[in-house]
């Protein structure tokens, strides 16, 4: 890429120069003492150049020589000669710089040296201009240009995306959980719903049996009793001749009747009826036994493995 000028040394053909272009000029022209763009740039014997003001400090404990801060090559003081070549390309590249701060002039600057935003310091987590690149509080930071950054960011973006997409797919799963968990309560209410109108319909069923059997029993001996009585009622209210008229078989009249016997059919259906309540209560207290006995030894197993996952979490 190339940058037509004119006279007065203004960049004129701005838009083929990118940000690269200009940092790889702006690193010609950065004193190796400061770290800053050169001022009054001058050269010595052994070709490296420097600010005049930093190699004229950097030389002023020895006299007639000094080292070459870069190279150690002892040079002479009086060899010290300004660079106008040099300083005209120093003021070609911040006018290019100030040509491209107004053609983005929206974008944010360095506070320090209003600079463009070229790079960003991955340590401090700050953008940074040229020159705060090459400062030495950043020359040994992780530094990348903010495009290069950016598309690191981009990539850690969509690793998250992908686990956002992974913990979805676990969300699916636990939904499918708590749908089964959900199917598996309503199975277990309406399994035990049905045993219960199974255990309440031969309730109801014992229960009426052993009515009718104690109302086909009981009638016989209630017309009995109630035919005694008012037979005894009815002699009480005699008048005392009559009641001792010899004819009337008194001793005969003053027994008590005997109870009608109850029937053989009905004795037989209430010892059936007994023998089934004696077997359905047997096998409810085996099922009973057997079911707290299988219930016990399942919670011990489900909170077991459940206290074991949470001791393998911890470690």
């Amino acid at each position: 890429e190339t940058v037509s000028t004119l006279d007065s040394g203004t960049p004129t053909d701005l838009p083929c120069c990118s940000v690269t272009f200009v940092n790889k000029l702006q690193e010609e022209v950065i004193c190796p003492i400061c770290l800053d763009i050169l001022q009054k740039p001058v050269t010595i014997d052994c070709g490296h150049n420097f600010c005049l003001k930093c190699i004229t400090q950097s030389g002023e404990t020895s006299y007639g020589f000094f080292k070459c801060p870069l190279c150690k090559t002892s040079v002479r003081k009086n060899t010290i000669r300004l660079n106008r070549l040099l300083a005209n390309l120093v003021e070609k590249i911040q006018a290019l710089q100030a040509s491209e701060v107004q053609s983005k002039r929206k974008e944010p600057t360095c506070p320090k040296h209003q600079e463009m935003f070229y790079y960003f310091c991955k340590d401090d987590g700050k953008f940074l201009c040229f020159v705060c690149r090459e400062s030495k509080d950043h020359k040994s930071h992780n530094v990348s240009l903010i495009e290069e950054a950016a598309q690191n960011y981009q990539g850690q973006i969509q690793v998250l995306q992908q686990k956002e997409e992974t913990v979805q797919v676990k969300a699916q799963g636990v939904h499918s959980v708590r749908d089964q968990v959900e199917h598996e309560k309503q199975r277990i209410l309406t399994e035990f719903e049905r045993l219960h109108q199974v255990l309440e319909e031969e309730k109801n069923s014992l229960l009426s049996r052993i009515y009718w059997l104690g109302s086909e029993g009981a009638e016989p001996q209630s017309n009995y009793l109630k035919k005694l009585i008012d037979s005894l009622k009815t002699k009480q209210n005699m008048p005392p001749r009559q009641l001792l008229e010899p004819h009337l078989p008194r001793s005969e009249e003053f027994q008590f009747l005997k109870p009608t016997p109850v029937p053989l059919e009905l004795e037989r259906k209430l010892s059936e009826a007994k023998s089934r309540h004696d077997s359905i209560t047997g096998r409810m207290k085996k099922f009973k036994d057997h079911l707290q006995a299988d219930r016990k030894k399942d919670e011990s197993r489900f909170f077991k493995s459940f206290n074991n996952n949470d001791m393998k979490g911890c470690k």
